[in-house]
């Protein structure tokens, strides 16, 4: 039997043995971080079931403004957030974090007859520049369509995502055909204007119905259209991840018609404002800012998202 945390009479038993330590130690941990700190804790918490930022951005971004100096904060590791969500100690569930599926797929996970179409051999994904392939230079784009349901016609979303800064941009199509995302590429030609070939220098993309039309959308935005190979969109792995983002708040199955134009640039904004830890937890935003130095393009690219949607 177990007696004042020892245990006694009783052969060696695994579970009683756990119970034991567990005892003893319930009166030897230590305070945590979050308890020592409430106006920490209730950053956290905000950062977590408001923001909808991860925990690992928390304690970067943290680190990187050094908020730790400030009067009521201190550094906190990642893994210290999330003990503090497992034993209870914040006003936070394991349901209130954003989860996201990894992309561990291999490169040779496609067979090698599985090649680009004859008609895009030209602009296969083989064929682009280094420059491009090693996120060299802001300009070079992943292209995609996020849909609600596969039943029926519906709204869906077309995503644009800058491979180097991750800046993100949606917008609303009414039908996923190829004429909708032309009308979307016009239309953002008409808002960037003469800066477009500093903005759009390149789009990769799928093999999707809805970009059939891709030598159209070369010649109105005066670039090059890179083809994935077949059953390979982790080639463009960062555009793939940004809509997993986006399937966060919109769940797939909900119908996009559903959700007004605010809503869609909120989900944008929030992507743009989160800090990112390959920048040092600097966000899109702040990235974007680096590279242009025009403030007028700069606001105009801020509110292209806006504009997009705009009836």
């Amino acid at each position: 039997m177990i007696r004042s945390g020892k245990i006694k009479n009783n052969p060696y038993n695994v579970a009683d043995a756990q119970y034991d330590a567990d005892y003893k130690r319930s009166f030897s941990k230590a305070v945590y971080l979050v308890e020592q700190y409430p106006k920490l804790a209730k950053f956290i918490e905000d950062k977590i079931k408001i923001d909808k930022w991860a925990p690992d951005v928390i304690s970067g971004y943290i680190e990187s403004h050094q908020l730790y100096l400030q009067d009521g904060f201190t550094s906190i590791s990642t893994t210290t957030i999330y003990r503090a969500i497992h034993y209870h100690l914040l006003k936070v569930t394991k349901n209130d974090t954003r989860r996201m599926n990894k992309f561990n797929k291999e490169k040779d996970c496609y067979e090698q007859e599985k090649q680009v179409s004859e008609s895009k051999k030209n602009n296969s994904i083989e064929l682009r520049p280094d420059v491009i392939n090693n996120r060299e230079r802001f300009g070079d784009w992943e292209l995609d369509t996020v849909i609600s349901t596969s039943k029926g016609k519906h709204q869906c979303l077309m995503t644009l995502t800058d491979r180097k800064i991750r800046f993100e941009i949606i917008a609303r199509l009414e039908g996923k055909t190829s004429e909708e995302v032309i009308k979307k590429i016009k239309k953002i030609k008409s808002i960037i204007k003469n800066n477009l070939n500093n903005i759009i220098k390149s789009i990769s993309t799928d093999n999707g119905s809805e970009f059939s039309a891709w030598k159209e959308i070369q010649k109105i935005l005066n670039t090059t259209v890179y083809f994935c190979h077949p059953y390979a969109s982790f080639e463009k792995g960062t555009n793939e991840k940004h809509n997993g983002i986006i399937r966060y708040f919109i769940p797939k199955g909900k119908l996009i018609e559903n959700y007004s134009n605010k809503d869609i640039e909120d989900i944008a904004n929030w992507m743009n404002n989160y800090p990112r830890k390959i920048f040092g937890y600097k966000t899109p935003i702040e990235m974007l800012k680096e590279e242009i130095n025009d403030n007028n393009l700069f606001n105009k690219i801020i509110n292209i998202q806006k504009e997009l949607n705009a009836i």
